[in-house]
């Protein structure tokens, strides 16, 4: 049976064994919560998820776990081995916390299976509104988690109410910046435009990659801090990007409806990078 392991400081805990108690609350809401893909018991494009771990803990002044080296080769050896222990052998997501511990920073990690596929794209698009009812603050956190976190929780109840899988999230200065949990990209005649890390929003750890895979089909990328949400309204189309789920078509964005044909190009190309980046790995 798969599952039913975490990894606390690099062992094995179940699921069912009491870790922390009501005293521990603070602490552990106080670090941060990343989530991403792997595949084959590899972390996908692990340099910028491991690069991406080590910004957010810097963010928050969050001194890096015993054992994390300048490579990152403890941290992926660490997944591979939760990995093995929970029998996901093939994709899973891999969750991790990283919070003030005792004696240094403690990991927690857990792991749990995905569709294989190397990032598949959904058949299935997108519906999305705007976020109104607040803004995100521009400065240090808010590229990583920590700095989204509130945000995200209310605007995920508002899509809820709203019957909308995800919502448009704009920064204070009122450009839309990310989405609940990712970030996003649009695509107009042969460029495709990121908010920018200066946007204030997340940065997932994916969007190199994807920018790679749009410069492959054709496209030129651009990243700018001052996208207007009249050029989401009047894109060609429009995608969501997820660390673990990959690149997420967009159906529409408020009244708006998009068609996805150059997102599809350009998801298949990113699915060839991961493929490639796996294999690489076994060499």
């Amino acid at each position: 049976m798969k599952g039913g392991y975490l990894q606390y400081n690099g062992k094995f805990v179940k699921e069912s064994e009491l870790l922390f108690s009501g005293g521990d609350l603070f602490r552990l809401g106080v670090g941060l919560h990343e989530s991403f893909r792997a595949e084959n018991n590899e972390i996908l494009f692990a340099e910028e998820v491991y690069e991406h771990l080590n910004q957010a803990a810097r963010a928050i002044n969050l001194p890096l776990p015993e054992g994390f080296d300048i490579f990152g080769v403890q941290f992926r050896r660490d997944v591979s081995r939760l990995l093995n222990k929970n029998k996901l052998y093939l994709a899973a997501r891999v969750v991790v916390h990283l919070f003030a511990g005792s004696n240094g920073t403690d990991i927690l990690m857990s792991a749990e299976e995905l569709p294989r596929g190397f990032f598949p794209l959904s058949a299935n698009g997108l519906l999305l509104n705007i976020f109104t009812d607040e803004t995100k603050a521009i400065g240090k956190l808010g590229n990583c988690e920590p700095g989204s976190r509130y945000i995200w929780m209310v605007a995920a109840n508002t899509a809820a109410a709203m019957s909308r899988h995800n919502m448009i999230i704009c920064n204070s200065d009122n450009f839309p910046c990310e989405v609940i949990g990712g970030s996003f990209a649009i695509i107009r005649e042969s460029t495709i435009t990121f908010p920018s890390a200066e946007s204030g929003g997340y940065q997932a750890t994916i969007v190199a990659q994807v920018a790679n895979a749009a410069r492959q089909c054709g496209f030129e990328p651009v990243f700018r801090e001052n996208i207007g949400s009249e050029e989401l309204l009047e894109a060609d189309e429009l995608f969501l990007m997820d660390n673990c789920l990959g690149i997420q078509k967009v159906l529409g964005l408020e009244e708006r409806r998009f068609y996805s044909i150059k997102t599809e190009a350009i998801a298949r190309k990113f699915t060839e990078l991961a493929t490639e980046y796996r294999k690489s790995r076994m060499l």
